[in-house]
């Protein structure tokens, strides 16, 4: 059996066991958990960080497209400005008056000064230039280039070519003056010229141009 004195001291140890921690313990302990908690901390932000990062990559802003939803108004087109040319005037959109008499006048003339000027071209200048006449059509070879064609059109009082060059084209007679914007005396069109009217080009100035002749624009100055 335990003596008196060895059961007190037994005793005593349980209760110490039985107690709570002092303070030293509580002292020591705390700061102990508070550090690992700090260097815990920084982990954790950073995770918390790079994942508010990730969602801001995420993030994009809505296309709107207008016009091609279903409920949706089209698009507008875009506002251009009419190109003009610098320097170049408004060309003639309408003929001037012919009767029959004076169309068939008037191209045949022109036909005749055409021949001249292919023959003076032929015998002058040596060009290698071959031209028939014959029955209201003129047929000028060129060669390496091809066959111009010119034909009268009595019913629209027109002139039609064909070139291997600038193709198929319509000519109507037009008179100095016809034009409103335009004063008398300012205009190239002496006595009247063969113009086609989608462009406002000359027939002389073309003929002269592919063919190397050169004819003058006064043609009808002796005719009226």
């Amino acid at each position: 059996m335990l003596s008196r004195t060895s059961s007190r001291a037994a005793s005593s140890l349980l209760r110490a066991a039985l107690q709570p921690p002092t303070a030293p313990f509580i002292s020591t302990a705390i700061p102990a958990l508070t550090t690992t908690l700090r260097s815990q901390t920084p982990i954790s932000l950073s995770q918390s960080q790079r994942a508010r990062s990730y969602y801001r990559n995420l993030h994009t802003t809505p296309i709107l497209r207008k016009g091609i939803t279903p409920d949706s108004a089209d698009p507008a087109p875009p506002k251009t400005e009419p190109a003009f040319v610098a320097g170049a005037a408004k060309h003639i959109v309408q003929p001037s008056p012919l009767t029959d008499e004076q169309y068939r006048e008037y191209s045949e003339h022109y036909f005749n000064v055409l021949l001249s000027e292919v023959e003076t071209a032929q015998e002058e200048n040596g060009a290698d230039l071959e031209a028939e006449y014959s029955a209201g059509v003129l047929n000028v070879t060129v060669p390496d280039k091809g066959v111009y064609v010119l034909n009268k059109q009595p019913p629209n009082k027109q002139i039609w070519l064909s070139s291997p060059i600038s193709g198929p084209k319509r000519y109507d007679w037009v008179v100095q003056g016809d034009r409103m914007d335009e004063k008398e005396g300012t205009r190239e069109f002496i006595h009247g010229q063969w113009i086609y009217l989608r462009d406002g080009s000359n027939l002389t100035d073309l003929l002269n141009k592919e063919l190397g002749l050169e004819m003058g624009y006064d043609l009808y100055a002796d005719v009226e």
